[in-house]
This record gives C-alpha cells, sequence and structure tokens, in this order.
C-alpha cells in the first residue's frame, strides 16, 4: 500500500513538472500571456475540483462564518491567484526549470514564518541548511559571481515571490482546511481567484491565435497539470504519512530541468547544476526535521 502512496505523489510532481513544461510552451511559441492563463486555470480547475468536493462529500456541508469567509477571499486572491499568476510570469522571463526550482525554495519561507510566529524553535543545524539553501540560489542565478546573473531581475523576482506566495497560500488556510476541507477550500480558492482575474484578462479574449495543439495544451494544463495531481496528493495520503509525500514532490524541480534540457535545449552551466542540487537536498533535510515537531502539516498545491 505504501508503494501506492509513493507512485501517486511521485506522479502529482511529475503532472506539475509538465505543466511548467506546457506553459513554457504557450508562452514561447504562441505568446499566451500569463495573466490569461492563470484567468483559465484557475476558473475551470476552480469549477473541476468544487464539483468534484460537492459529490464527494456526503455529510451536511458547513456554512461559512463572516470570518472564515474573509478567510477564504484571502486565500483566493493573495494566496491561490498570487502563486499561479507569480509563478508563471517566472516562467515566461526564465524558463519552467528555474522557475520550478525558486518556487521550490517556498517550505524556506513557510519555515522562516513558523519560527518567528514562534510556532516552532529553531537549531543550528536549521540555519545551516537555510544558509546551504540560499547559496544553492546563489550558484543557480548568478553561477557563483554577483556580478552576472545568468537570469533576468524579473524572472528572479517573480520566483521568489511565487515562492512567497506559496508560502502565504499553505500556512493561512490552514484551519479552514481543517473546518472544510481541503478539496472544498482548494477548489473554492481556485474558482473565487479565477472569477477575481476576469475583469484583468477575460477568458474569452485569448489574445493569441488558438490551433489544435494550443487548445490542447491548454485544456491538459487545467486538467492533467491542476486538477490531477491536487487529487493524487492528496489521494496519497491514504497511505502515506504527509512529510513524505511532500519530500516526494521533489519530482517535479528535476524533471521540469530535465524536460527544460532536452525540449528547449537548455543550458546550465555546471555550477548552476550543483546549485539545483543543493537547494534540492537542503529544502529536503529542512521539511523532514520541521515535519518531526508536532505541527498541523500543509500539503502544498502546485
Amino acid at each position: 500500500m505504501k508503494v501506492r502512496g509513493v507512485l501517486l505523489a511521485c506522479s502529482a510532481g511529475a503532472l506539475w513538472a509538465l505543466s511548467g513544461i506546457m506553459c513554457q510552451i504557450l508562452f514561447d511559441e504562441y505568446q499566451v500571456s500569463p495573466e490569461w492563463l492563470a484567468s483559465v486555470r484557475l476558473f475551470s480547475a476552480g469549477i473541476l475540483l468544487t464539483g468534484v468536493s460537492f459529490f464527494q462529500r456526503k455529510e451536511p456541508r458547513r456554512r461559512f462564518s463572516k470570518k472564515d469567509l474573509f478567510g477564504l477571499l484571502l486565500f483566493s486572491l493573495i494566496g491561490m491567484l498570487g502563486v499561479q499568476y507569480t509563478y508563471f510570469k517566472a516562467i515566461q522571463y526564465s524558463g519552467a526549470a528555474i522557475a520550478t526550482i525558486l518556487q521550490f525554495t517556498g517550505p524556506i519561507f513557510i519555515f522562516l514564518f513558523l519560527v518567528l510566529n514562534k510556532e516552532k524553535t529553531i537549531n543550528i543545524i536549521e540555519v545551516l541548511l537555510l544558509a546551504v539553501t540560499f547559496m544553492g540560489v546563489f550558484l543557480i542565478v548568478a553561477e557563483g559571481n554577483i556580478q552576472t546573473l545568468n537570469i533576468s531581475t524579473m524572472g528572479f523576482v517573480m520566483g521568489i515571490a511565487s515562492a512567497i506566495t506559496l508560502a502565504f497560500y499553505t500556512l493561512q488556510p490552514r484551519n479552514l482546511l481543517v473546518k472544510y476541507g481541503e478539496m472544498r477550500i482548494a477548489g473554492l480558492g481556485m474558482l473565487i481567484g479565477g472569477v477575481a482575474f476576469q475583469p484583468i484578462h477575460p477568458m474569452w479574449r485569448p489574445g493569441f491565435k488558438m490551433d489544435g495543439l494550443s487548445l490542447g495544451l491548454v485544456i491538459s494544463i487545467v486538467i492533467f497539470g491542476t486538477a490531477l495531481p491536487f487529487l493524487f496528493q492528496l489521494s496519497s495520503l491514504r497511505f502515506i504519512e504527509a512529510s513524505l509525500a511532500s519530500v516526494l514532490t521533489v519530482v517535479e524541480p528535476i524533471l521540469a530541468t530535465l524536460l527544460s534540457v532536452l525540449l528547449f535545449h537548455s543550458r546550465f552551466a555546471g555550477i548552476q547544476v550543483l546549485g539545483f542540487a543543493v537547494v534540492i537536498v537542503s529544502v529536503i533535510l529542512l521539511t523532514r526535521l520541521s515535519n518531526k515537531e508536532t505541527l498541523p502539516e500543509d500539503q502544498l498545491i502546485e
């Protein structure tokens, strides 16, 4: 049974990686706007997940209090919408591989918030892991030389912003997830975020020439890059612990990097590859250490 959980969690990471690659194809080949793609992805996936949660739930559904409704709006607009949009912008400026590895540092910001909020204590090993992680990011973006950045400034800013918003939407709705269920909150969060983004870039105004390939990519991003991996990640928790499921999503940055090299002929210097490895290993170790404490464990939604 544990093998099934591992396969589900790894499949979620792999599908998220493929989603990033498909987004890059749309940006590079069709000049699709990140704003339009975020609008479509959130709205469509929100309908799918909300529908699944509606038919899945047998017991009476709890009504939202005013306080919880406000919390849901914050989660939708700052967390869910924020992480989707900044991630897409990071892909647009720097490619799927670097955008994914920068977003993968999200647990670092979760860790820092928990320490500042006095929800956990910090030890010397965790401090060293934080330092090592940021060193890895430095190797990736500057190739070890502060005078030369290998990615655009906007790409780096958006990548870090996606990590920060990832931390926000992971931590902020913890009580909502317990009271109303992960599927319902995630679905409503995407749906509300998608509706709120329509005035910025309506779904019915794509702004590019849509053909069979681009339409297929958009549908795949919604279904295989959003709804299914979330369902897989949740399903994996029936067979394995939450901390292991989180760590197994390391498949995402690794696969995104490999596919970027194969499909887009992206080239990374040896020191950047070292940076990738440093970030991945240090984040995994920090996540494992943090999960040993008796704190709520929340799953990340890509």
